[in-house]
């Protein structure tokens, strides 16, 4: 079993693959994560220009308050108002009551198609005292949410305002009574209290995604590994010296250390990069955001990850056993790649709701458990008889798996010439 073990574990760690996901990848990653957000920084910083035609002459000043920026666009009551929520500069042009021509809609709608200017909006006159009135806005690009969020916070601003002094009520009243009623949530835990900001919704998504990946890799990596050597006869030299049982537990546990190593190795990047970036990272996560890299979710995302691949790798191993060619193991293992997948549906429900009976019972069966038990650790971690009871089980399960994969697998490697159906295999199940 040892020299089996040595053999995969030398032969995964030498090739190029492994070397090229181990160092590579997590900066294809990164460059994958930082690259869009670089490309929508820039587009942020974009100036655009927009026209309002305001009908009702007195719901322009709550666009224009901030005039430290003329627009290209010249017109009477023309100014500029930065919106510092989304980033780019938006150039308002004002068309107060007085300035509409009957020319002007036209001539706008001819700017906007020539890609002067980003839209224009429409405020009817009758938009402040009929509720049944709209302004609508017209723009070439539908889907840019930072100048429809601008325009309509601050047509709702200025509308709210304008109706409360049509009756007779002050708006600063009314802007004073809002103030301090906000909710803010606190995530409570064993002798300490922190805000979450969502941080453990993504820090049970990533990490769950994260073991859906490496479960599926590795145990294809092992299934396609028994199907070459099948192929090679190589299988036929192994197992007169050596027992098909120990050559299985040999390939799993070699896969699976070249898998530990790579894991280290991400993790030793991750760490670092964390020490740079993680003052950043808490202010604008907070604080609980070093809950993403603690050394128990840490701990905790290692063992989940050592079981869950004992488990997988060890069916793929016996899949693989059953088929010659690599087409017809994508059928074969199916029924196991189902397995990973159920519980990555069934994530969302059980992070938000990690208490109920159903995500309990869920999170302990031995299948689900390495990602949903994960998901419920960031979000809202569990008693602790409850991780030590999934540990339990999935040990129970990965022996019980061990010894129905030994079994196919002994039979399996040494059999060729046809496809096997489901009750031929379970028959190997019964031989001594």
């Amino acid at each position: 079993m040892l020299i089996v073990l040595k053999h995969e574990f030398k032969q995964k760690i030498r090739s190029k693959a492994f070397i090229i996901l181990t160092f590579i990848a997590p900066l294809i990653m990164a460059g994958m994560i930082a690259v869009p957000v670089l490309i929508t920084t820039i587009n942020m910083g974009n100036e655009k220009q927009i026209a309002i035609i305001d009908e009702t002459g007195k719901l322009g000043k709550y666009f224009t308050a901030d005039t430290s920026k003329r627009p290209i666009l010249q017109n009477p009551g023309g100014a500029a108002s930065k919106n510092p929520s989304f980033g780019p500069s938006i150039h308002i042009a004002m068309f107060a009551p007085e300035a509409i021509t009957p020319n002007t809609i036209d001539s706008l709608k001819s700017l906007l198609l020539q890609k002067k200017i980003a839209g224009y909006l429409l405020i009817p006159s009758g938009a402040i005292t009929d509720s049944g009135v709209t302004a609508t806005l017209r723009v070439t690009n539908a889907n840019d949410i930072t100048v429809e969020e601008f325009l309509s916070s601050h047509y709702k601003d200025g509308l709210f305002s304008e109706r409360l002094k049509t009756g007779g009520i002050d708006p600063s009243f009314v802007q004073h009574a809002r103030q301090g009623t906000e909710i803010s949530m606190l995530k409570v835990s064993e002798g300490k209290e922190t805000a979450d900001n969502g941080v453990g919704f993504i820090g049970g998504y990533i990490t769950g995604m994260f073991l859906y990946i490496s479960m599926l890799l590795y145990g294809s990596l092992i299934m396609q590994s028994v199907i070459e050597e099948k192929n090679s006869r190589v299988i036929e030299l192994l197992s007169s010296s050596v027992k098909p049982i120990d050559i299985l537990i040999g390939k799993v546990l070699g896969v699976g250390l070249a898998g530990l190593l790579q894991v280290s190795v991400w993790a030793s990047m991750f760490a670092a990069v964390s020490f740079f970036a993680l003052p950043a990272l808490l202010t604008t996560l907070g604080s609980s955001a070093g809950s993403i890299i603690s050394p128990t979710s840490f701990i905790y995302f290692v063992l989940y990850f050592v079981f869950g691949y004992l488990m997988y790798a060890t069916l793929y191993a016996g899949a693989g056993a059953t088929v010659e060619q690599a087409s017809d193991a994508q059928q074969v293992s199916m029924p196991i790649t189902f397995l990973i997948i159920l519980p990555i549906l069934m994530m969302t429900s059980v992070i938000q709701s990690p208490s109920t009976t159903s995500s309990v019972i869920l999170s302990l069966i031995p299948f689900f458990s390495p990602i949903l038990m994960m998901g419920r650790i960031f979000s809202e971690t569990p008693p602790f008889w409850q991780i030590a009871l999934s540990f339990v089980l999935m040990g129970a399960t990965f022996f019980g798996v061990l010894w129905v994969a030994g079994k196919i697998y002994r039979t399996g490697i040494l059999m060729y010439g046809k496809k096997y159906s489901l009750r031929e295999i379970f028959k190997w199940l019964k031989y001594s």
